[in-house]
């Protein structure tokens, strides 16, 4: 059953703040010799700016990119949760989400992900897309492309599933 919702008066994208945390990634010596490991804590944060809007049964994909360090071409889905978010008039909510590891060498056995960035992608209730908000502006343009990612695969820099460069030797 499709549910007709009037269009908001303030559009999502104009009427809602959002802020990323992710702070800086913490290194951390770890796993075999030069090894080494990023622990990244991310949190979103909306703020509903609009004194006349809510926005109800809004979803919200947030996607933690890594970079390959065998194809720097080559990015992979760390972590991908998706969240409702509803916000009242002057309202906001924060979502502290789970910690990622990521582990990786770049001297030797060149292998693993470091952190590249991060996409965060809102759908109104009908599931369109209507903010994606990224580091990098490649993913802003490839919108339809973003929504159909998935944790733990990787992707090339348009976006096609690629198969994991660590895999390859």
């Amino acid at each position: 059953m499709q549910i007709n919702t009037a269009a908001p008066k303030v559009s999502f994208a104009s009427g809602v703040k959002i802020e990323v945390i992710i702070g800086r990634p913490a290194k951390t010596e770890g796993g075999d010799l030069d090894d080494e490991m990023q622990v990244i804590n991310p949190r979103v944060k909306f703020t509903n700016t609009s004194t006349t809007q809510a926005y109800d049964g809004y979803t919200v994909s947030f996607i933690l990119l890594g970079e390959s360090t065998v194809d720097m071409k080559v990015a992979k889905v760390l972590q991908r949760v998706d969240f409702p978010v509803s916000l009242p008039i002057r309202q906001m909510y924060e979502n502290k989400l789970p910690s990622v590891t990521t582990q990786f060498d770049t001297t030797g056995a060149v292998f693993g992900f470091k952190y590249q960035g991060w996409v965060v992608q809102v759908t109104d209730p009908n599931g369109v897309i209507v903010l994606t908000k990224s580091t990098s502006s490649a993913f802003e343009k490839l919108a339809e492309k973003v929504k159909l990612m998935k944790a733990d695969e990787c992707y090339d820099k348009k976006l096609t599933s690629v198969s994991d460069p660590d895999d390859r030797f």
